[in-house]
C-alpha cells in the first residue's frame, strides 16, 4: 500500500570486505554474455575468421607483382602476383604496368580473375582485360585525368598503391 516503506533486503550489504555480485549484475551478465570477452572474443568463439595482414605494397607508380598481389588479396583471387593472359597490344603504351604481366597475342588473350574483380568493383563491363576502358575507370575512381594509359611512375598507380597498403581500393 501507499505510504508504507518497503522492507529492507535480507542479507548483508556488499562491501570491500564482503565481495560479491548483485542479483541484477548476475542477471545482466547472464543475459548479455561475459562482459570481459567483448564482441571480438565472442565472435571468435563462433569461428569467425581472424584478420589477415595486408600484403606489402611499395608506392612507386609501377604496377608490378606487389600491387597485383595486394589486389588479389583484397578481392580474394589467387595470390600469385601475376596478371594473366593480357592483350600484348596494351604493353607498349602502358609503361607503368611493370613485371608480373602475362602479355599474349591479342587473339589468345583470355583475361585475368583479378582484372575481372577490379572491373566488377568499378561497375564497368567485365572481360578480365586491361585496356583504355578499365584504365580510365581506375583513373576516374582515383580522381585523376582519364587518359586510358598508365605511364611509368603514374600518379594513379601511386594512389592505388597507397590505398592498397591500407587494404582498400
Amino acid at each position: 500500500p501507499r505510504g508504507e516503506s518497503r522492507p529492507k533486503a535480507k542479507g548483508k550489504k556488499m562491501t570491500i570486505e564482503r565481495p560479491g555480485i548483485s542479483r541484477r549484475s548476475l542477471l545482466t551478465t547472464t543475459a548479455v554474455g561475459v562482459p570481459a570477452m567483448g564482441l571480438l572474443g565472442a565472435a571468435n568463439l563462433f569461428g569467425a575468421a581472424t584478420a589477415k595482414a595486408v600484403p606489402p605494397v611499395t608506392v612507386d607508380g609501377y604496377w608490378g607483382p606487389q600491387t597485383t598481389t595486394a589486389f588479389q588479396w583484397l578481392f580474394g583471387t589467387v595470390q600469385d602476383g601475376v596478371v594473366s593472359s593480357q592483350l600484348a597490344s596494351q604493353s607498349a603504351p602502358n609503361t607503368g604496368l611493370a613485371g608480373g604481366w602475362e602479355w599474349v597475342p591479342d587473339a589468345n588473350a583470355e583475361g585475368s580473375a583479378v582484372i575481372r574483380a577490379i572491373q566488377e568493383n568499378l561497375r564497368i563491363p567485365v572481360d578480365g582485360l586491361i585496356g583504355p576502358t578499365t584504365i580510365s575507370a581506375i583513373q576516374a575512381h582515383e580522381s585523376q585525368p582519364q587518359t586510358g594509359v598508365l605511364k611509368a611512375g603514374s600518379q594513379t598507380i601511386k594512389i592505388v598503391q597507397q590505398m592498397l597498403s591500407y587494404g582498400r581500393f
